[in-house]
């Protein structure tokens, strides 16, 4: 007979946290719950996650009873993801029966200084199958001089998994490359994080007013949580040497709830640099909005420029929602190739690093609104393949083979 799996979703962070993570977590998590062959589910997250009017509404023994969504049950229970907490998860999947667990991982999201998670497919190994969703390769940080100790464990996690999901093909052949069976490894590509809200002209012109940018002048967008490896210190440098009536606008929150700490010293010297260049009445700050504001904003920029230093990459959310909002982008060129993004047809790319490359392609799409409309329309097409209920149904069937 057949019966629908109790999925295990465990993250380190969850919406009202802000992080990628969280909000791809969400988005799937809907999407599972409307398939055909929907399965149960149950997310695992930091105590952050519970929002503060339903605490002050339960008592402390209520505490421990989870949130009913609607599309899943939230388990806000870890409070640090140290060692105790695997034997909390493996008591949760005994408690509620669970089929599978399902780790996303990205080190910022689990603190870093732990390699409890790291373990857990280990740990769960006699109890439950184990999936982990590898959302990139960056190694935990643990402590001073752990070296190649890092890389080994992040390794080590995905061979001791029942099996592992990529969300992009590079991810996928440096584990293979570490020894993981291909057969063990599933591509799925992640959506965008942000749902395209149509807005009416007039909010798209009101929300440009509100930061001093007339219908004739150009604005840039870039869109994410600022960290040393997105290049925004390159672009505002950029903004510098471009014309006077250009200006830009961050969208989102500026540090997110992961890895706070170091992206808000990052943030600090940003200010700093807009300072020194004198570029204050030309860059915008929006902070962390609603959905549908958030979608406004990435409307009403005319370009969206994300110089990442690690290249461009299909397991970027941020990139994502640029692509399904149809804005024409400007980015760096990939580590290894990424077919779905062709320069010139939907992307604009130039070298990493390279500020010069990025001035000029900022003016060559300003003087050229047509291929700007261009670019944007092919992004938008380009995103029919990662909507969300094609997502949903890969990683369905990729947990069925664990059944």
């Amino acid at each position: 007979m057949f019966y629908p799996l109790k999925i295990g979703l465990i993250t380190g962070e969850y919406p009202p946290m802000q992080g990628g993570v969280g909000a791809f977590t969400q988005e799937l998590a809907r999407a599972l719950a409307v398939l055909p062959a929907a399965p149960a589910l149950h997310i695992m997250t930091h105590r952050q996650a519970r929002p503060p009017e339903d605490a002050a509404r339960r008592s402390w023994r209520q505490l421990r009873d989870p949130l009913d969504l609607g599309f899943a049950q939230l388990h806000p229970h870890v409070w640090r993801w140290r060692w105790p907490i695997m034997s909390q998860i493996a008591d949760w999947v005994i408690r509620y029966e669970l089929d599978l667990v399902n780790i996303q991982y990205q080190a910022a999201a689990y603190e870093m200084y732990s390699p409890a998670i790291n373990l857990l497919p280990w740990r769960l190994r006699p109890v439950v199958p184990t999936i982990v969703t590898f959302h990139d390769l960056r190694v935990p940080y643990l402590f001073p001089k752990a070296g190649g100790l890092r890389r080994r464990l992040l390794n080590w996690m995905a061979r001791q998994a029942s099996g592992v999901i990529v969300t992009n093909r590079s991810d996928g052949e440096a584990l293979r490359q570490s020894g993981l069976p291909a057969d063990g490894i599933a591509q799925i590509p992640i959506g965008s994080n942000i749902t395209v809200h149509p807005a009416p002209a007039t909010a798209v012109a009101a929300m440009r007013a509100g930061w001093g940018v007339s219908p004739g002048q150009l604005l840039l967008g870039y869109f994410g949580f600022l960290n040393e490896s997105k290049g925004a210190e390159l672009l505002i440098q950029a903004v510098a040497r471009l014309d006077p009536a250009v200006h830009l606008v961050f969208i989102g929150g500026r540090t997110g709830s992961s890895d706070s700490a170091n992206n808000a010293r990052y943030l600090e010297s940003l200010d700093r640099q807009i300072a020194a260049l004198g570029l204050a009445e030309r860059v915008h700050w929006t902070d962390f909005l609603p959905d549908e504001q958030t979608s406004i904003c990435l409307q009403a920029a005319d370009l969206l420029v994300m110089p990442y230093r690690d290249g461009v990459s299909l397991r970027r959310g941020t990139l994502m929602a640029g692509l399904a909002h149809g804005r024409p982008l400007i980015s760096t060129a990939p580590q290894t190739l990424v077919s779905e993004l062709v320069h010139g047809r939907n992307i604009w790319l130039v070298p990493v690093d390279d500020e010069n490359g990025l001035v000029a392609a900022v003016q060559t799409l300003q003087a050229d609104p047509t291929l700007r409309a261009r670019l944007g329309a092919a992004a938008a097409d380009l995103s029919q393949q990662f909507a969300w209920d094609q997502i949903a149904a890969q990683t369905l069937a990729f947990y069925d083979r664990f059944r």
